[in-house]
């Protein structure tokens, strides 16, 4: 069964994304990326300032410009980086 398998595709785990078209909205950070049964891709998003909200959206939605807009880390979230 394929479902729930790990997926490998370019975004990952802390990448962040903003709704298109909304000028203030909510940040969304990755915080799991899986493939379906169906062999879509799907991320798992945690809304940055409220932790209790949660999306789940296709990979091929949220790199669609039309959805969704990639934002970038900040400084502190990047591995390796110095505080």
């Amino acid at each position: 069964m394929l479902f729930g398998r790990k997926a490998s595709t370019p975004i990952q785990v802390g990448d962040r994304f903003v709704k298109a078209g909304i000028r203030f909205g909510t940040v969304w950070e990755i915080v799991r990326v899986w493939t379906t049964g169906d062999q879509l891709l799907h991320a798992r998003l945690n809304s940055v300032e409220n932790h209790g909200e949660t999306l789940a959206v296709s990979v091929k939605t949220l790199v669609d410009r039309q959805f969704f807009m990639s934002v970038p880390r900040p400084v502190s979230s990047v591995p390796g980086a110095v505080e």
